[in-house]
């Protein structure tokens, strides 16, 4: 039987998937009416998917997908017009958040992944002005003559890396914060935050076997002060749990945790609860 996830680029569909899921849902954090369209027939073959990891996956999808689309439209009311997605994946941002014509969006992937995506949304139209650019972002030379290319034309841009750093070793991801902090033009990052807390469940193979030919690979012993001491200084933080509980969404928390915090406090629940999220950079 085929291996749902093959490589990294396969992630992109289970993502995809998640996306068409929350979408049907009465009250739904957001539409994306393009996701089914993406996923295509590979729905079932990604249900099937048995892990421990699943019910986070999911759960993580939906509730970063809500807060990269909030820092996105604050950033585009405070001005910033230009969006770089390296790794893009099957993202829908350009055709489902009504962005405007005078924002940029560029976005990066391997050429077979921008090959599909452009075939699977051929008969819709972006609401802002979409370039996508085929790049593996693994051949270092090749990424930094786009992001050359791009400094030349761009004064302001923002990068968002959804769902990439985890995919990276330590090495590349100093190699890409390096590339990105040579032109100056690159002064926002949005970028996933994961805990050390969190270290010993990614790297559990039981729990992420589904991720078995896409292992997660980047464990920095201070995932903010990795980014810091590269230039970049932590702008904003949002944390899956927090937020969600802000939204009044159930977490993934197992049910013995809520008594254990009524006990111990939020002293004690405060760690837990910032285990993973997304955050804002700037230079």
């Amino acid at each position: 039987m085929r291996e749902v996830i093959q490589e990294v680029s396969d992630t992109a569909f289970w993502v995809a998937h998640y996306r068409a899921i929350e979408t049907k849902r009465p009250d739904a954090l957001f539409k994306d009416p393009y996701a089914q369209a993406l996923v295509g027939d590979r729905a079932a073959s990604i249900e099937s998917i048995n892990s421990d990891a699943t019910k986070w996956t999911r759960w993580t999808v939906i509730m970063r997908t809500y807060i990269i689309d909030r820092l996105i439209q604050q950033l585009v009311t405070e001005g910033n017009t230009v969006f770089l997605n390296l790794g893009a994946g099957l993202d829908s941002r350009p055709y489902r958040m009504n962005l405007g014509p005078e924002v940029h969006w560029l976005e990066l992937d391997f050429p077979h992944v921008i090959k599909f995506k452009t075939e699977a949304l051929k008969a819709f139209e972006p609401d802002c002005q979409l370039t996508r650019i085929a790049c593996d972002l693994s051949l270092r030379p090749e990424r930094q003559r786009i992001f050359a290319e791009i400094a030349t034309k761009y004064k302001n841009v923002v990068i968002l890396t959804e769902g990439l750093l985890p995919y990276l070793t330590q090495q590349q991801g100093a190699e890409l914060s390096e590339d990105l902090t040579r032109h100056s033009c690159f002064n926002r990052w949005i970028c996933e935050y994961i805990s050390p807390k969190s270290y010993r469940y990614l790297k559990d193979p039981k729990r992420m076997k589904a991720l078995k030919n896409a292992p997660f690979q980047f464990y920095p012993d201070d995932w903010i002060g990795f980014f810091e001491t590269r230039g970049w200084k932590l702008a904003q933080t949002h944390y899956y749990t927090e937020v969600s509980e802000n939204l009044g969404r159930p977490t993934p928390l197992p049910g013995f945790f809520k008594i254990l915090e009524l006990f111990l406090g939020q002293k004690w629940a405060t760690p837990f609860k910032r285990m993973s999220g997304f955050l804002l950079l700037s230079r």
